[in-house]
């Protein structure tokens, strides 16, 4: 693409990207501490998938699965500040809003398949959501301001 549609990586401030990836890891990392949503999480998970509780939450906290959570979480901030740089977003309200339409239109919608076709449990769809709604609106805040 030629940078007109979507906008371009080269434009972007590679900095807030990086500050923002972490913001995304911190405030995913208390939503699933074990005090605030954590162990509800891994209940849901536990009782659809017949996992013990303990070793959804140990699996959860290893080294590899918190890489490949943060690798996903890098795509997704990267992908979020192309958006804003390409619509022009450049504050806070327009990076949350921003950051809303692309949970609400991608993570909201294709995270629906597993509780409507698997029967997975909408509790463990609305923490996980949450989460992700929660990740966006700080992202994209962070990055339409500091662009």
């Amino acid at each position: 693409m030629n940078g007109t549609v979507f906008g371009s990586v080269d434009e972007l401030n590679w900095a807030a990207v990086g500050v923002s990836i972490l913001v995304a890891f911190v405030l995913g990392s208390v939503w699933f501490a074990p005090g605030v949503l954590g162990n509800y999480w891994a209940r849901q998970v536990a009782h659809y998938t017949g996992v013990p509780e303990t070793e959804i939450a140990s699996a959860a906290a290893r080294p590899s699965s918190l890489l490949r959570w943060a690798v996903g979480m890098a795509l997704n901030v990267i992908v979020l500040a192309m958006v804003i740089e390409a619509a022009r977003g450049d504050s806070a309200p327009e990076g949350i809003a921003l950051g809303v339409a692309v949970w609400f239109g991608f993570a909201a919608t294709f995270s629906s398949w597993p509780p409507i076709f698997a029967r997975m449990p909408w509790e463990w769809w609305l923490v996980n959501n949450g989460a992700f709604l929660l990740m966006q609106v700080g992202t994209g805040a962070l990055l339409a301001v500091w662009r």
